[in-house]
Order: structure tokens, then C-alpha cells, then sequence
């Protein structure tokens, strides 16, 4: 083996940033992942951060900038892939974040790739999850603060023009409904099924007092300013009635979308991830059991497997690891500009 024996992955979320280093093979037992909290002082606190965590990583493990055979970062986006830098981001703090830039002036000559972080979690998932009958066309789907998507259609990871395809969270799902999205637009799939709509719903229902919550009222100790998609979820296991009824729209409107998804994609398997995939159980079989049983009510194509990953909150860092091992071994899943 080379004396570039490294790959070097980041993960950059709205809550959290990931880094890790593994080397060329990607197997578990080489890789190191450190963690650290996603600042927003200035538009360089994220790339500071991502640099600091690099200089940790080579640090304890006696890595050289020799060693290094390439970085990839994923990001939640959207962003400018030839830019190196996100732009237009509701959760990062700034509206324009450069990356490249100031990543490959600290570590220069270094192969720099950057990604959505959606489009690298399926490429993770492809690399480390995936069954061989399923490589070929398969969509990863997070459901977190927003919602997100990544998709592989006949072999290939698709891109777009600059990088953001696949942003189905801002697919409309109800156009004339009331309700604004983070993006500004209203009736975006993000607007009932993500964990900002979920708790959005639920403090307008409360407002309306249409529904009874006392189960998620008392779960909070009456702080309304503490209800968040954990709280809602379990006072819907406990059987409150507005709880209920937001993550039955919820799951719903996951119908819709995932519906959509498949006609456009027509993929074998669909991998969900994301916070709101905690609470999986009762999401998931609700949804399983549309798709096996009526699917042509939400899709024309056959239905696709629907799983949860298992790579869990590092399926977006095994991306940016694969990005690298897939880009440089000139993998035609990449596009290989």
C-alpha cells in the first residue's frame, strides 16, 4: 500500500459535526470518529471545525498530511459542488458557508470532494448496507429536523446540475395547504413529516384546542416551549388524542411521499434514517403494511422494500468516507469529472 493510506470523511449537520479517518479498505476496526458541536459564531466556525477535528484525528493516530489520500465532506445543503461551499441553508446559521476553500487551505494538495449529505448517506448505505440485488436503484430517505433524500437509479448516484437532486423534503404534498416550510414555500412533505412539522402541527392544534391533550400536556409538566416529535410520540403511544392525530398525519403524508418517491425512482429498496427514526415503530409498520398490501394508492410502480438503516447516526460520515474510496478509484457510481 501507498504511503496515502488514509481517507478523511466529515459529516456536517445542523446539531452536529462528524469526523472520521479510516484507512483505504474502510473496515470497521480502522476507522476513528470524533464529534463536536456544530458552531455558528461565523461563516468559518463549521470549516474551523471540521479542521480542528482532522488535526485531532492525525494527531492521536500518527497520521501524516502525507498519508492522506483524500477528504470528502457531506453537508446538509443545498450546495455549490464547484464552489465547494452551501448555500441558502436554514440551519447552519449563515447563508452562504465556505468549505473548500478554507478546508484545503489548512490541508493543500489533498484530493477535496464535497456532497449533500443525503446524497453521501446512500452511497454509505450502498457501500456498507445494501444487499448486491439492491445496489442498483436505491434511495435513502432522512426524517429528522427536515427531510432529505439520496438516490441511486440504475447504478448511479444522481446529482443534478449542482449537486441538490433528490430534495424531496420540499416536494409539494398539499400545495394550497396553510402551512409555511423553512424553505418559504408552503404544503413541502417537511411540513407534516419532519420533526419541526410534527411539532409545528401540534402547538397550532394546541392553540385551536380542537383535540384533547392532556396526556402530552402532562408529559411536558404544562411547558408548552418543551414539546418536541419525542414528546408528541410518546403521548401518542399513551394515547392522547391531538398526539394522535399529528403523527397520524405524519405518517400519512410519509405515504404520500414515499408514493412519490417510488414513481419517480422506482427503486427496489428505500432505507430511512434521521431522529425521527427513533421512534421507527410506530412509523414504519403502519407504512410497510400500505405498501405490501394497497400500494396503488400512493403508487403506480411496484412497491419498493422499506428498511431502517442500521448505520444509524453515521450513515452521512460512511458517505463522505465512500465518496472518497468511490472518486478515486474512478467507481462509475460517481460521476468522475
Amino acid at each position: 500500500m501507498n504511503d496515502r493510506n488514509y481517507f478523511i470523511g466529515a459529516d456536517i449537520g445542523g446539531t452536529w459535526i462528524r469526523v472520521g479517518a479510516c484507512t483505504s479498505d474502510l473496515k470497521e476496526e480502522n476507522l476513528t470518529i470524533k464529534t463536536a458541536p456544530t458552531l455558528k459564531e461565523n461563516k468559518f466556525s463549521i470549516s474551523s471545525t471540521v479542521c480542528e477535528l482532522i488535526s485531532e484525528i492525525m494527531e492521536e493516530k500518527g497520521i501524516s498530511k502525507e498519508n492522506i489520500a483524500g477528504i470528502g465532506v457531506a453537508t446538509a445543503g443545498p450546495i455549490d459542488m464547484e464552489k465547494g461551499e452551501v448555500f441558502n441553508n436554514a440551519n447552519l446559521g449563515f447563508k452562504i458557508i465556505p468549505l473548500k476553500e478554507p478546508i484545503t487551505g489548512t490541508f493543500p494538495g489533498i484530493p477535496f470532494f464535497i456532497i449533500n449529505d443525503c446524497n453521501a448517506a446512500v452511497l454509505g448505505i450502498h457501500y456498507f448496507e445494501a444487499e448486491e440485488r439492491e445496489k442498483d436503484n436505491i434511495v435513502y430517505i432522512t426524517v429528522s429536523t427536515g427531510i432529505g433524500g439520496g438516490v441511486i437509479c440504475n447504478s448511479h448516484l444522481l446529482l443534478g446540475k449542482e449537486g441538490n437532486a433528490a430534495e424531496i423534503g420540499h416536494g409539494k404534498v398539499a400545495p394550497k395547504s396553510p402551512h409555511l416550510c423553512n424553505c418559504g414555500a408552503r404544503g413541502c412533505w417537511e411540513v407534516y413529516s419532519s420533526g419541526t412539522g410534527v411539532r409545528n402541527r401540534a402547538l397550532e392544534q394546541l392553540e385551536e384546542g380542537i383535540y384533547n391533550s392532556e396526556i402530552l400536556l402532562k408529559i411536558v409538566e404544562g411547558e408548552v416551549s418543551k414539546i418536541t416529535a419525542k414528546e408528541i410520540f410518546q403521548a401518542a403511544r399513551e394515547g392522547d388524542e391531538l398526539s394522535k392525530k399529528i403523527v397520524d398525519d405524519c405518517i400519512f403524508y410519509m405515504m404520500v411521499g414515499i408514493g412519490l418517491v417510488n414513481n419517480f425512482y422506482d427503486c427496489s429498496t428505500i432505507f430511512f434514517g434521521g431522529a425521527m427514526m427513533k421512534d421507527s415503530e410506530q412509523l414504519l409498520p403502519p407504512i410497510i403494511k400500505q405498501f405490501e398490501e394497497d400500494p396503488i394508492q400512493f403508487t403506480i410502480n411496484h412497491p419498493p422494500k422499506l428498511k431502517l438503516t442500521r448505520l444509524g447516526d453515521e450513515v452521512g460520515l460512511r458517505g463522505a468516507l465512500t465518496l472518497v474510496k468511490y472518486k478515486l478509484e474512478k467507481n462509475p457510481i460517481v460521476p468522475l469529472e
